[in-house]
C-alpha cells in the first residue's frame, strides 16, 4: 500500500490546502492519503478557530482518507520540535511519502539546505552562539549566520513554508530511507483565489466575507471566541509565580522573571514583551503552554516514549487498509482519548490533549 502523508493545521482550511491535497494524492499515486493535524492549538501559539473534528471533516471532504491528531506537546513547539514530533507521529505508518507546500523551485534545494543544517559545522555553531549571546532569537540567529556562510540557503529559509520543509527533511533523516518527499509549489495569485490562513483569520475578525478563499464545504460559523481565550490565557500567566513559569515548555534564560514582573492585564499588553530573542510566536506559545499546563516535563516524556496518535476521522472505504496498520504499529494508537489506559506511559500526554480540547470548548 502506497501512503502519502501531509502535516497540517487547517486553521482554517482554504483553497490552497485543497490544491495541495489533490496534487499530493494525484502526483504521488498514493493509495491512501493521511493527514496529521494539530488538535486545539497551532505551532504559532494560537487557539484554533474551530474544533479538531470539524477541521478533520474538512480534510476528509477535500480528499484525505484519514486524519490523525498531532499531540499538543508537539503542536505547541518551535519549528524544529514541531517537525520532529509530526514525523515521529507519522512514523507509525511505516514507509510513506511526505508532501508539503514550498516556495523553493526544486526539492533538491531543500534537501541540500537540510543537509547543510544537519552538518553543524564549526563555523555555523560559532556564529550561532555569537548571535544568540547578543540576544537574537534562534531563528534570527540562524538566518544571520547563514547570511555569512550560505546566502543561498539563507534566502530560501526566509519563507516559513521552506523553513518547515527543511525541518521535515532534517527530522526524517533519523528514519533512514523510509520517508520520501513530494513538493507542491506555492505561487502567489494576487489574492484572487488563494489566501493564507493568517489573512483569512484577519478578515474573519474584521467581519469580511472570505467565501472566495475557502471551499464550499468549509463553513465558518460559531468560531472560537478569541477574546474568551485571551482572558483565560492572561489569567493563566498572571496566576503563576516565576518558579512555576520557569517550568513551562518554550521558556528559558530568565524570561520567567521578566513575565512575572511585568504589569499586564490583557493579551495585547502581554505580547508587548516580545524582544529580539523572544518573537511574537514564541511569546504566544509560552502563554498557550501556561494555559494548558504544558511543561518541560511533558516534552521530556514525549521524547523518551514511543509515538502515539488519536484518530480524528477516516474514510469508511479505507478502514480495512489503515486501521490494522496503525493498531500494529510500534507506538500507541487510540480511536478516542478515553481508549488510553491510566497506566499507559503516554497517558499524561493524552490528558494534555484532553485539557486543550476543553479550553477550546470553553471559548465557544
Amino acid at each position: 500500500m502506497k501512503i502519502c502523508a501531509v502535516i497540517a493545521e487547517y486553521n482554517p482550511f482554504h483553497n490552497g490546502h485543497l490544491k495541495q491535497l489533490r496534487a499530493a494524492k494525484r502526483e504521488t499515486g498514493a493509495d491512501v492519503l493521511v493527514v496529521v493535524m494539530s488538535g486545539s492549538f497551532t505551532q504559532r501559539g494560537d487557539i484554533c478557530v474551530a474544533d479538531k473534528f470539524t477541521r478533520a471533516e474538512w480534510a476528509i471532504q477535500a480528499g484525505a482518507d484519514a486524519v490523525l491528531e498531532l499531540p499538543t506537546v508537539y503542536s505547541l513547539s518551535c519549528a524544529s520540535n514541531f517537525a520532529k514530533g509530526a514525523i515521529k507521529t507519522l512514523s507509525m505508518l511505516g514507509e510513506f511519502t511526505l508532501s508539503f507546500g514550498t516556495e523553493a523551485e526544486e526539492l533538491e534545494q531543500l534537501s541540500m539546505a537540510a543537509e547543510f543544517m544537519n552538518s553543524e559545522s564549526n563555523d555555523m555553531t560559532s556564529l550561532l552562539k555569537g548571535y544568540l549571546s547578543e540576544g537574537y532569537s534562534v531563528a534570527r540567529s540562524r538566518t544571520m549566520a547563514l547570511d555569512r556562510l550560505r546566502p543561498d540557503v539563507a534566502n530560501m529559509l526566509r519563507s516559513p513554508n521552506n523553513i518547515l520543509a527543511v525541518e521535515y527533511i532534517k527530522a526524517a533523516s533519523a528514519y533512514g530511507g523510509k520517508i520520501k518527499f513530494h513538493q507542491v509549489d506555492r505561487k502567489p495569485d494576487d489574492m484572487k483565489k488563494y489566501l493564507s490562513s493568517t489573512l483569512i483569520r484577519e478578515k474573519l475578525r474584521a467581519g469580511e466575507d472570505v467565501g472566495a478563499f475557502v471551499p464550499p464545504f468549509v463553513t465558518l460559523d460559531g468560531l472560537t471566541d478569541i477574546s474568551k481565550y485571551n482572558a483565560i490565557s492572561t489569567y493563566a500567566m498572571k496566576s503563576r509565580s516565576a518558579e512555576q513559569l520557569a517550568e513551562l515548555a518554550n521558556i528559558s534564560e530568565g524570561m520567567e522573571n521578566r513575565i512575572s514582573k511585568a504589569d499586564f492585564n490583557s493579551m495585547e499588553e502581554y505580547l508587548e514583551l516580545t524582544s529580539r530573542r523572544y518573537t511574537r510566536s514564541t511569546i504566544k506559545r509560552i502563554a498557550a503552554c501556561a494555559t494548558v499546563g504544558l511543561t518541560k516535563e511533558f516534552a521530556t516524556l514525549a521524547e523518551e516514549n514511543k509515538p502515539y496518535c488519536t484518530l480524528l476521522g477516516i474514510r469508511p472505504s479505507k478502514k480495512k487498509a489503515l486501521l490494522p496498520l496503525l493498531a500494529e504499529a510500534d507506538g500507541y494508537f487510540f480511536f478516542k482519548h478515553s481508549d488510553c489506559a491510566a497506566d499507559s506511559p503516554v497517558y499524561p500526554l493524552v490528558q494534555l490533549d484532553v485539557k486543550a480540547d476543553k479550553i477550546l470548548k470553553l471559548c465557544k
